[in-house]
């Protein structure tokens, strides 16, 4: 067990030290995206603003037990 929290907590680590390293580098050298958006880029959202809705209604519903 302390094996893995010990490499968890050298990822974190890791990926701490990138972050920074290309951060610096990014106003240094006007690089347009950030190490960590590289590599955890954001979800895009593919559902119609109808299917939200329509999703949100059916929770609503659900919940409301009617």
């Amino acid at each position: 067990m302390r094996y893995v929290i010990a490499r968890f907590k050298q990822a974190a680590r890791d990926d701490a030290y990138r972050i920074y390293v290309t951060d610096s580098l990014k106003l240094i050298g006007r690089i347009d995206q950030r190490y960590y958006d590289f590599i955890k880029p954001e979800p895009v959202e593919t559902r119609t603003a109808d299917e939200i809705i329509s999703n949100i209604k059916e929770k609503l519903i659900k919940l409301g037990g009617d």
